[in-house]
């Protein structure tokens, strides 16, 4: 199958990774990271490719940069993919990070990924968005007991069906989340995002979820002095956060993804500060 992906980061990146050595004919691009683009390309035998040409021909193309940017991609570049190509958004809405910004209609209620459909004039199918990025490198198979789940949002069925198959491919099981209207139940702050959960688990949590946006993703009621220094909190937080990743990964001999893995896991409640993080790391080197 060919694939297109615009986004080498985290998550886009990992894909190219999965669906290249799965044989299937990987194109990349991003916005402005040529070397990123060219190492990745080598590394896994993509195709490197401006945004304007990379969904030439695809029959899957999947949207993962940050959310606001999307809005800015070349009008048409979707023209000259495949017919019926599967359109895949792996976004979400972080308000108080300066790559985001504020998003009018997404805080007013419409649900993530409908926004993204509006500005690309194109149906898409929700996925790759609820689970922390490392969970996509380990390529668990299917048939494992306690597989991760990853849920699927989307209202064209045959659209679906191939994302399934991909979602496989990645090491998760798909759970049908509902129409592309119902994807708000996958959005930050909901029971279902990136929390482990196998298929039964996701299943609950897509019902438990309400649709009122937390105070994470609202920015509306606030000054934009408020925002700002928000913005200014959030990027240091996570300057600091995975430079301990970083660290740990040196220290103790572990790749990325698991040194990422180890600390979301110790500190993924949030009571601690980046700089009680980074000298927990700094101090012991490493994690039990």
């Amino acid at each position: 199958m060919k694939i297109a992906i615009i986004g080498t980061g985290r998550i886009g990146g990992n894909l190219a990774r999965v669906f290249a050595k799965k044989g299937h004919d990987v194109a990349i691009s991003n916005f402005s990271n040529a070397q990123v683009l060219q190492e990745l390309a080598q590394e896994i035998g993509a195709k490197p490719s401006t945004i304007d040409h990379v969904a030439d021909g695809a029959e899957v193309v999947i949207i993962s940069i940050p959310i606001k940017r999307i809005s800015t991609l070349p009008s048409g570049f979707l023209d000259k993919a495949a017919p019926k190509a599967v359109v895949i958004d792996t976004n979400n809405y972080y308000p108080f990070m300066y790559y985001d910004g504020v998003i009018e209609a997404i805080e007013e209620g419409l649900p993530e990924s409908r926004w993204v459909e509006q500005q690309l004039k194109h149906p898409v199918i929700k996925t790759f968005n609820a689970t922390p990025w490392y969970n996509m490198t380990w390529g668990t198979p299917e048939g494992t007991p306690d597989r991760l789940a990853m849920p699927v949002s989307g209202d064209d069925p045959t659209a679906k069906a191939i994302v399934f198959e991909l979602v496989h491919q990645v090491g998760f099981d798909p759970v049908d989340a509902g129409g592309l209207d119902e994807s708000w139940r996958q959005q930050p702050g909901t029971p279902v995002y990136c929390v482990d959960l196998d298929v039964q688990g996701v299943i609950q949590a897509l019902a438990a979820a309400n649709p009122e946006r937390g105070p994470e993703s609202k920015t509306l009621h606030l000054s934009k002095e408020m925002v700002q220094a928000a913005y200014e909190q959030q990027s240091a937080f996570y300057e600091k956060y995975f430079k301990a990743c970083q660290l740990l990964a040196e220290t103790s001999g572990w790749n990325e993804a698991k040194a990422t893995k180890a600390i979301h896991m110790r500190f993924g409640k949030g009571d601690k500060s980046p700089d009680d993080i980074l000298d927990f790391v700094l101090k012991h080197q490493q994690l039990d």
